[in-house]
């Protein structure tokens, strides 16, 4: 095989534009020498780009530019000229991201350096591979909420705009995952028509409002009390109430007779409040099985939420703790349904009037002994709802890449007396009801330790300060988050404690301890999620960067919490509980997407069968979930699910199968010596 020409000139030597691009270093010499990466890669050595200026000739045309603006702008809001050249990577600078990862000692990243990933779902950065030119600059966003960047490998692919969480790949994304599987068409069924909604739920939806608010009576009647009433008795005698913690018995029965017995007549305020109340109460109840559902006929859960939509703007005109936990209530039915806008947008909403009540600066409750209290009573109760408002905060942060609505800074974050004792506690200690009554400490629907850490991950990692860090920062960052989860891990009882990476093979599960409620699955999958979450951020690491050792330790912690999670769905199957699918499901979504990429990266590799194998399990696995009936916008959500895992299966297969194509014609075509 012939050599490539190797540059000889001493000069400092000018980067070609493929070389450049990715950030690398090019010892080829124009107009004729070809580069090392272009020949190993086949490609033409260009110098097409416009070099831009240096020193005082830069200086000097900066301040002329900078003058032209002052002269021709209206006014500061106007946008700066958009014919500035792109960044160099030639550009002798200080502030230089690529020339600061030589260094040991962490430095403020250039703030003209803005990375493209502001989402916790930017995947690792894989080998230099040869991409298309199409790739290099970034898409607009597509229409539709944008809940985040998708980034890979230095490149803009997409945005996460879907109602479940799905990744909506932008065009040059598209073109990226064409170029690894040979497939023209990709995700053509997934989100037909760009609806994100079903179409027929919103018309019907828009309807029922309609009708609510021209037919108060008739539309927004509430049902037999005899309904609400054996929904709160299964509430205020399940172990739901801790995990859930959405009303307080004493307080609620009280809400229930302002609604169905209002002192001031049905339109008064205090009745409209309590009639919203009890409709999100129903709302959430209605996600749970029949199993656990009480011996009254089911609710429509979609029908209460709508009822409660129709009733906040009267509801909203005093605000109290009624109508924080009718939001919250609401908030967590649209979450569980898999309406992550939504749901966004009605916790945001609860958190600034938990904020205006107090709840976020209270001292902690659960050290005043006087239960009978109503005031005590009521402050439990707000502190309760902080820090349901506080999990579900991060919860949606890590899923979206949208800041937090809750400032840690801002809050008391002291841990309710008692709460460690009773965390990991065995459900038998529950059978006294007494144990569960309104005094008892909350355990909340996960570790609130393991939310703190999900703030920090969010701030260090993913906030507008995270995103202009350096490499070493970065990384710093990373380990010491490591380091975070690993100490909690550790402060878990064994027989609790999530393992470090799951065994492929079942026989080896038997020292695993099954899980003994859906609270113990969702640590399981949080711990594994946030492992992947923390060390995917090395994917906004440069391609120079790649080969550190730091980076590809992190590229495979990420692959691999991204295996145990699906690992652990399949040991797990059989004791999840299907009121909490959208809660769930959110989890082997994520490895789903995580493993196909890890394919696509490397097609080849000795695990790639494996984890196709594994992504096929996927689908059947959700369906256990899921065996109670379900509305009719779970069924179009979850087929717009079962589109995309389809497809990913389908794109992992053809990957493997195009890079072993490509491999044998390779191998045909090399020249014998």
């Amino acid at each position: 095989m012939p050599t490539p020409p190797v540059a000889t000139s001493a000069k400092k030597r000018r980067a070609c534009d493929a070389c450049n691009r990715r950030k690398i270093q090019c010892d080829g010499e124009p107009p004729d020498t070809q580069c090392n990466w272009c020949y190993h890669h086949g490609e033409k050595c260009t110098w097409n780009r416009v070099p831009r200026p240096r020193g005082r000739a830069r200086q000097g045309q900066d301040r002329s530019r900078s003058a032209t603006r002052s002269e021709s702008r209206p006014g500061p809001d106007s946008r700066p000229d958009s014919t500035d050249p792109p960044w160099n990577a030639d550009t002798e600078s200080p502030d230089n991201p690529t020339q600061r990862l030589v260094s040991a000692e962490p430095q403020v990243a250039d703030k003209q350096y803005q990375p493209l990933s502001a989402s916790p779902l930017s995947l690792p950065t894989p080998p230099i591979t040869n991409f298309p030119d199409q790739l290099l600059s970034p898409s607009v966003s597509e229409a539709g909420p944008c809940f985040g960047k998708l980034h890979f490998a230095g490149y803009n692919l997409g945005d996460i705009n879907s109602y479940h969480g799905i990744p909506s790949f932008s065009e040059d994304g598209k073109t990226f995952i064409r170029s690894r599987t040979g497939q023209s068409a990709v995700f053509e069924n997934v989100l037909p028509d760009g609806h994100e909604q079903d179409p027929r739920r919103v018309r019907e939806t828009l309807l029922s409002s309609i009708k609510a608010m021209q037919h108060p009576d008739q539309h927004l009647a509430l049902p037999d009390r005899r309904i609400v009433e054996e929904h709160v008795r299964f509430f205020c005698s399940s172990f739901f109430k801790l995990e859930f913690p959405i009303v307080d018995c004493v307080l609620f029965r009280d809400t229930v007779n302002a609604a169905y017995e209002p002192l001031r007549g049905p339109d008064s305020p205090e009745a409209i409040r309590a009639k919203a109340c009890v409709f999100s109460f129903l709302s959430v109840m209605s996600l749970f099985e029949p199993d656990r559902q009480p011996t009254s006929p089911p609710v429509d859960g979609d029908v209460f939420a709508t009822k409660t939509h129709a009733l906040l703007p009267l509801a909203l005109q005093d605000l109290n703790l009624t109508v924080l936990q009718t939001l919250l209530m609401l908030a967590i039915h649209r979450l569980f349904s898999g309406q992550v806008p939504s749901a966004s947008l009605l916790h945001s909403l609860a958190c600034r009037i938990m904020f205006m009540l107090g709840g976020h600066t209270l001292a902690d409750p659960w050290l005043m002994n006087n239960v009978a209290d109503r005031a005590t009573r009521e402050r439990r109760h707000l502190r309760r709802l902080f820090w349901l408002c506080f999990m579900i905060d991060k919860e949606i942060c890590l899923r979206t890449g949208q800041p937090p609505a809750i400032d840690d800074e801002q809050c008391v974050l002291t841990l309710p007396e008692g709460y460690l004792d009773v965390q990991y506690v065995d459900r038998s200690f529950y059978t006294n009801e007494s144990l569960v009554d309104d005094s008892a400490v909350p355990l909340m629907p996960g570790d609130l330790r393991l939310g703190l850490i999900k703030s920090k991950a969010c701030k260090l990692l993913y906030s507008a300060e995270g995103l202009r860090k350096s490499d070493a920062e970065l990384l710093r960052d990373i380990r010491e988050l490591d380091e975070d989860l690993e100490q909690w891990r550790l402060s878990i009882p064994p027989q609790h404690r999530p393992v470090l990476s799951m065994p492929r093979d079942g026989a080896r599960t038997e020292s695993i301890k099954c899980p003994d409620g859906i609270r113990s699955i969702v640590i399981h999958f949080e711990y594994h999620y946030l492992i992947a979450t923390v060390h995917r951020a090395t994917s906004r690491c440069g391609p120079e960067s790649s080969e550190m050792e730091g980076i590809r330790t992190s590229h495979l912690l990420t692959v691999e919490a991204s295996r145990s999670t699906l690992l652990y769905l399949r040991f797990a199957i059989h004791v999840l509980l299907e009121e909490a699918f959208w809660i769930i499901v959110f989890y082997p979504m994520t490895a789903a997407t995580c493993l196909f990429f890890s394919i696509l990266v490397d097609p080849l590799s000795p695990n790639a069968q494996s984890d196709l194998d594994l992504l096929d399990l996927v689908p059947e696995l959700i369906k256990h979930i899921r065996m109670r009936s379900l509305t009719q916008s779970e069924m179009y959500h979850l087929q717009i699910v079962d589109d995309f895992l389809a497809e990913l299966i389908r794109l992992g297969r053809c990957a493997i199968e195009y890079a072993v194509t490509r491999a044998r014609q390779e191998q045909w075509s090399e020249p014998l010596n």
